[in-house]
């Protein structure tokens, strides 16, 4: 039976030292016949439990006892090379079980680990909002890489490595696993921890293990996620019709022009106001938001059969995601097939694990943010029910023709993506004794995309297009291959009882290619046909795309742990890699790292004191390195100029130079920590301190002109990270059934640039009117620059600025700009609570934001910056009650009236403090008689309300092009 008293149905049973024995029947019984000596040893093995060891004697009966052993996965870190005891472990990582993740939420992966690590950073997208179709960024600890590269390279430099059951794997794979497939996952931060994957790992390692088979005889495993998500609109701020009306008749929509055109224009302004105002009189006041939205119903499930004896185990499972988007033909669908074999023989070990991955997406036709900028006195359809092309045409000089945003959103466009990921991990182990093991492993994964999109030749973007050209087909597909692989020998042996030694030293391989084709085509007769056959030809100055892609890596490495008496601590790593990705006359690296760590706790004089259960002094330092850049980024490529063309053939274009001394980009990091629990366990607290420096940054710089490229790949600089992350956990009550505690996590960081001198003054010029960040000899990558202003002058309307010599200007220039704030919060993270009560449980997690400025584009776009021509869009509330419209009004915003463009300055830059009900969850763990009557051995249900809420200090729109959402979710797990 289990600790709570329930019979454990399948768990082996062995005569110790022999291959006899039984198992226990769906009753947790068994029976075994009795030896020839009498008195022996049976050994009790169940996966998911503490092995047992009993001793029995014949005609006796016996009660055994096992214990879950997911309790001591905390104790274990597992990195996906070896997994080592975390009290000889010196390195700053953490190990979530599968139940603690979903504890928190049944989404995926990623979703979880942003509310249970203070070192994970999830970038908020306020553009893509809820997007299903894409893909988060992600920080561990802060950025490595110049953050401009992101645009340039199809992975993000500042990305994490991720590893799936010991192989690389993607940030995509680990989005679409099946929740339910997941053992555990674990995060290597620092360099102790993550030196095992050297020049690959500075933005720190995720490993993510999946569940084994288990043995015993036939189980059947189901596990259901069922949930209903909406937008969140609360942040949105518009105009209603009257409002839009009387804001446009403020801001001089309807003054006329000088003279004779005057005299015209007002006439006809006048009529545009009065038929306006007509519409408002009569109650037409359009909510334009709801017009793409709906709420969904999305549904996952995961079936499981496994079995089989100490010998051989297998598993064979079936899962199904369906994750629908908030807005109207957007969504993601998924099916997976995994097999698992694990063959064990004396000291033998195979083990296989193969999936097949299918999944299907479609994109929305048109972005949120046209339906938010369509004016509510409109109507969405005309009487007759016909929903027309033009909400209005341009009448005067000024304006545009306003579009319907439902037109385009009705008419054939179509944007499907369809995907195929196969993968195969084998692994061979080989137990010569006790002390030494020989693995081998072997990753093989294929994948095929393609990606087709359709635009309605009625569609508004060829409304100026000759007809023989409207419509368009494009087609894109892209196959990757990859495999990778690793011959490990693992030592680890105890001597004396006080020497404990460690030892993983291995070589692995790898290699990845991919290519991509793609074409489109234009002109097509009608919304049916949609064959890129029926199309008139390609794109003018337009032919079909194709790049191949191909990187080669190798290493060598060594892991050595040392630990005297499980009181002193030391970790030495030392890795050499190669790669195709830097220069060839730099094709080899060399990291290391080194972890110490010294466990007070077992000192005799804490051990005296009685109420310190651990305390754990840590540090390590090391130099891991980031591969995570385009695979040419170092050798000079050509292109032919085929359109002008001679009697030799093409002539060859430089496209990219090269630059074969390009070095590796390594980052020394420092980490200093403290493990902490009291009071029996009551109080538990971590706290990490980290400072890393990437030293060489590896930049694009500008090129002359002269020189055909436009840029060159170069080491330069160097960039500093340095912050702190911390948890508390105290159990203010703690009884027999029932336990509560609060925790909190909290993470800190900053980041700046060093020896860039002036190199990055263009992208300073390329972005000066777009964004705010900067590229500046001790600036940081997070930093907002813009010129201070001292608000709107109440007597004119207009804004003053401060010039950098302390003079006040009414004239902008760049050249003022100075550091107003930062994007990077103060500090951030997770305040919450448990609550354990028999078998129920609950956890509840709130997100909090302190400090940290934001650029408010709905003041930038919405309030300020409506020129003559975009007036006819709805705009934000502010624009009409908070703008300048009077001498001697003292507003925030200029002149009601004013339609110049504004530029960014600090007046647009906002401090946001927030508070988010992240995750809350309440589950419930059934044993009842009547489950094993009905041949069910376990029922468990939980209930998700995820970012359900959301408090800020500032009003500002989010998810522009598409919406956040809210949801509320239902699990359910069986286990026959």
């Amino acid at each position: 039976m289990d600790t709570e008293g329930n019979p454990l149905p399948g768990v082996t049973v062995l005569l110790k030292g022999t291959q006899t024995g039984t198992s226990t029947d769906t009753h947790g019984k068994f029976r075994f016949p009795a030896t020839k000596t009498g008195k022996s040893v049976l050994v009790f093995s169940f996966i998911g439990m503490k092995p047992v060891e009993k001793d029995v004697t014949p005609g006796k009966k016996i009660i055994v006892t096992m214990a879950d052993e997911v309790e001591d996965l905390e104790e274990v870190i597992i990195t996906g090379i070896y997994s080592r005891d975390k009290n000889s472990y010196t390195g700053s990582a953490s190990t979530y079980s599968a139940k603690e993740l979903k504890m928190v939420g049944a989404q995926n992966i990623i979703q979880s680990l942003k509310t249970l690590d203070p070192a994970m950073l999830v970038v908020e997208s306020k553009q893509w909002g809820s997007d299903p179709n894409r893909m988060p960024k992600i920080e561990i600890r802060g950025k490595t890489s110049v953050v401009g590269l992101q645009t340039e390279f199809e992975n993000d430099p500042n990305q994490p490595l991720f590893i799936l059951d010991g192989v690389e794997t993607t940030l995509e794979t680990i989005i679409n696993l099946n929740m339910d497939r997941v053992a555990s996952v674990t995060i290597l931060k620092d360099a102790a921890s993550t030196a095992i994957y050297g020049s690959k790992a500075a933005n720190g390692v995720i490993v993510v293990e999946t569940k084994a088979p288990e043995s015993g005889q036939l189980r059947l495993s189901y596990s259901g996620n069922y949930g209903i998500s909406f937008a969140d609109l609360s942040d949105y701020n518009l105009m209603n019709a009257s409002e839009k009306l009387e804001y446009e008749l403020l801001a001089g929509r309807y003054s006329p022009l000088e003279g004779y055109d005057g005299f015209v224009d007002k006439l006809q302004k006048m009529q545009d106001y009065y038929t306006r105002l007509k519409e408002v009189l009569r109650g037409v006041d359009t909510y334009w938001l709801n017009e793409p939205l709906r709420t969904v119903f999305n549904h996952s499930h995961n079936l499981y059969i496994d079995g089989g004896d100490q010998a051989m185990r297998y598993g064979l499972g079936i899962s199904y995601n369906n994750r629908d988007g908030v807005m109207k033909k957007s969504d993601r669908d998924g099916l997976g097939v995994n097999i698992d074999l694990i063959y064990r023989r004396k000291g033998l070990l195979f083990s296989n694990k193969a999936s097949v991955d299918l999944s299907n997406s479609e994109r929305e036709p048109v972005a949120f943010s046209q339906f938010s900028r369509a004016n509510p006195y409109y109507r969405k359809k005309q009487e007759n029910g016909v929903i027309p092309m033009y909400l209005e045409r341009k009448t005067g000089l000024y304006g545009e023709d306003m579009l319907n945003p439902l037109y385009v959103w009705n008419i054939e466009n179509t944007n499907t993506s369809k995907d195929l990921a196969l993968r195969d991990n084998f692994t061979m182990e080989w137990t010569t004794f006790d002390a030494l093991r020989l693995r081998a492993r072997l990753g093989i994964s294929k994948s095929i995309s393609k990606t087709e999109a359709f635009k309605s030749p009625n569609h508004t973007d060829f409304l100026q297009t000759e007809k023989l050209k409207k419509g368009s087909f494009s087609f894109n597909q892209n196959e990757s291959f990859s495999y990778n692989g690793d011959l490990n020998i693992i030592f680890g042996k105890i001597f004396k009882n006080i020497h404990q030694v460690n030892f993983v030293g291995g070589w692995s391989f790898s290699e990845s290619r991919s290519e991509s084709s793609g074409y489109s085509v234009v002109g097509f007769n009608d919304d049916f046909h949609k064959n890129p056959a029926y199309s008139t030809g390609f794109r003018e100055n337009q032919k079909p795309t194709y790049s191949n892609d191909r990187r080669r890596s190798t290493s060598f490495f060594m892991n050595l742990n040392y630990s005297y008496d499980n009181r002193y601590l030391m970790d030495f790593n030392l890795r050499a890699d190669g790669t195709s990705v830097f220069g060839s006359n730099k094709l080899f690296s060399t990291t290391w790292a080194v972890g110490l760590a010294w466990n007070v706790h077992n000192e005799e004089f804490i051990k005296k004191l009685g109420w310190i259960n651990n305390l754990k002094i840590r540090g390590s330092i090391g130099n891991p390195g980031n591969e995570n850049f385009d695979a040419y980024i170092s050798q000079k490529t050509y292109v032919y100029n085929v359109e002008l063309q001679n009697m030799f053939g093409a002539s060859a274009l430089i496209q990219k130079y090269g630059n074969k001394d390009l070095e590796w980009q390594r980052t020394v990091d420092k980490n200093i920590g403290v493990d902490l629990s009291i009071l029996n366990n009551r109080i538990r607290v971590t706290f990490d301190y980290y400072f890393k420096d990437t030293d060489p940054l590896l930049v694009s710089i500008g090129m002359p002109p002269s020189a055909a490229a436009t840029s060159l790949y170069t080491n330069m600089g160097r960039q500093i990270s340095r912050g702190w992350t911390g948890t508390l956990n105290y159990v203010f009550l703690r009884k027999k059934d029932l336990s509560c505690s609060i925790n909190m996590n909290a993470r800190a960081n900053h980041s700046e640039y060093r020896d860039i001198g002036d190199k990055l003054d263009y992208l300073n010029k390329i972005g000066s009117s777009t964004v705010l960040n900067r590229y500046y000899e001790g600036g940081s990558p997070d930093d907002l620059w813009a010129v201070p202003s001292l608000g709107i002058d109440p007597a004119t309307g207009r804004e003053l600025f401060l010039k950098k010599n302390g003079t006040q200007t009414f004239l902008y220039s760049a050249s003022d700009e100075v550091i107003v704030g930062s994007s990077v919060p103060d500090v951030e993270g997770i305040v919450g609570m448990s609550f354990y009560y028999k078998r129920l449980s609950a956890s509840f997690s709130f997100r909090y934001q302190l400090g940290g400025e934001t650029m408010a584009s709905a003041l930038y776009d919405k309030v300020e910056n409506i020129t003559q021509d975009n007036i006819g869009r709805n705009q934000d509330k502010r624009a009409l009650y908070d703008r300048w419209k009077k001498p001697g009004d003292k507003s925030k915003f200029k002149a009601i009236d004013n339609y110049a463009s504004t530029p960014m300055s600090s007046r647009f830059v906002v401090t946001e403090n927030t508070f988010s009900g992240e995750s809350i969850s309440i589950g419930y763990d059934m044993d009842a008689a009547w489950l094993r009557v009905a041949g069910i051995q376990g029922m468990n249900f939980r209930v998700y309300m995820n970012d359900i809420f959301r408090i800020s200090s500032f009003k500002e729109e989010r998810g522009l092009d598409y919406p956040f959402a809210r949801s509320l979710s239902f699990s359910l797990g069986v286990r026959f």
